[in-house]
């Protein structure tokens, strides 16, 4: 499949939007920290329990959004390089339905569910 300047163009912009709103919920997941309230209540066990568990959820979140923001920069970079589009398995084109569905998409649909299916 080739596609179209103006295809590339929407792409692009669907990335550039997608690592955008990434970089803003990161920066809200570790812009975070203990406030002076926080500090006065470290003295009750429950509580700093309950700060480092939700501590720890936001770290996992700040995970897949570094996991996600690394894919999308990998996908802008293919569309630099000219491979975008195309699967890094087997090199087939991947169907416009898919990139507009997962624009960073790195496999075809029935790729990936093969290799979802293998890793379960």
């Amino acid at each position: 499949m080739s596609m179209t300047n103006e295809e590339l163009r929407s792409f692009r912009t669907a990335l550039e939007t997608k690592r955008a709103e990434a970089l803003r919920v990161l920066g809200q997941h570790t812009a975070g920290g203990t406030h002076a309230a926080d500090e006065s209540s470290a003295a009750d066990p429950m509580d700093a329990a309950n700060r480092a568990e939700e501590e720890h959820e936001l770290l996992g979140l700040a995970d897949r959004e570094r996991t996600l923001l690394a894919e999308v920069d990998h996908a802008l970079a293919k569309i630099d390089a000219g491979t975008y589009g195309v699967s890094e398995l087997s090199g087939q084109s991947i169907p416009s339905d898919r990139l507009r569905a997962v624009p960073w998409a790195r496999l075809t649909a029935d790729e990936e569910e093969r290799r979802s299916t293998r890793q379960g």
